[in-house]
């Protein structure tokens, strides 16, 4: 009985305080809160939570031109769409980030994948401005 007493208040304490802090509909994020939320979102494969946290005017660049740049909160979800379709190991995991002001830089790694595929690297550029991404930019990989 002493246990579950000790143990209670802890439990109390967490089911009070969600995992994922920011909600990407509070201007007032700082930047690491806001991409840190579209992160936990891209691997919910919540394709409408993940798309809150974008200006509606984003600009999305594929640095090494092999997809074509995304413009706006409409292009952003048909572009992310494809997240609905899989299986739920499939996600990013952030090896290292880099903060400066507005920019957040990420490494990731993507996980789930087939195993031909194997878990590529990516590496992504974000840019906050009042609790929204603004600019994305995805430097090649070559």
């Amino acid at each position: 009985m002493v246990a579950r007493m000790k143990i209670y208040p802890v439990l109390v304490l967490l089911m009070a305080c969600p995992l994922s802090v920011a909600a990407c509909d509070n201007k007032a994020d700082d930047p690491v809160s806001v991409v840190q939320a579209q992160v936990d979102a891209y691997n919910a494969h919540d394709v409408a939570k993940f798309a809150s946290c974008y200006a509606d005017d984003v600009v999305i660049t594929d640095l090494g031109g092999q997809r074509p740049v995304v413009v706006g909160a409409a292009a952003l979800k048909q572009a992310y769409a494809f997240l609905a379709t899989k299986p739920k190991e499939f996600r990013v995991e952030i090896t290292r980030r880099v903060v400066n002001g507005p920019v957040v830089v990420d490494q990731e790694q993507v996980m789930g994948l087939p195993a031909d595929k194997g878990q590529p690297k990516a590496l992504a550029v974000y840019e906050v401005r009042e609790g929204k991404i603004r600019k994305v930019w995805f430097p090649p990989r070559d």
